[in-house]
């Protein structure tokens, strides 16, 4: 009898697939470790690091999840499954991050602006803020110079 009909048919293809993953894991790793970690550290800003060091602990608790479950053994029982999770929430927190970080301010006083201006009507007053809710500019209004009302054709 030969191997191949010693080996179960239905887990041929889950072999095989496992096999090509540790085959591109292993040429991943050695493209990493082909250069001294400090000298990719040294070369990242801080999330950057931070990305790699998350990158690197999933990777372990990874390869550590893929040796338990090789034995035959739970990999429930030795925590990898929580440190996996606390990883993963970490990567989260770093997204929000780095999406906080490209997310655009919001001039408050020229959406306030907008959308005053949004709700006037024609043949109504202006909308102007209230005294005392925060939103006026100053006390510095009463002593404005009325505004000059130009025509069309004064030049």
């Amino acid at each position: 009898m030969s191997e191949s009909e010693d080996f179960p048919e239905e887990l041929s293809d889950t072999v095989k697939n496992f096999h090509g993953s540790l085959g591109d894991l292993q040429s991943k790793l050695d493209l990493m470790l082909s250069q001294p970690r400090t000298d990719l550290y040294d070369k990242l800003d801080p999330m950057g690091k931070a990305k790699m060091d998350l990158v690197s602990a999933y990777a372990i608790n990874s390869l550590f999840w893929m040796l338990l479950k090789t034995m035959g053994e739970n990999p429930g029982a030795a925590d990898v499954k929580k440190e996996l999770d606390r990883v993963k929430e970490a990567m989260m927190r770093c997204k929000e991050i780095q999406d906080r970080a490209k997310r655009g301010r919001v001039d408050q006083g020229a959406a306030k602006r907008l959308v005053s201006s949004g709700l006037w009507e024609p043949g109504k007053s202006k909308i102007r803020p209230v005294a005392g809710d925060g939103s006026e500019v100053g006390h510095g209004d009463e002593h404005e110079l009325p505004r000059k009302k130009i025509k069309q054709f004064d030049v």
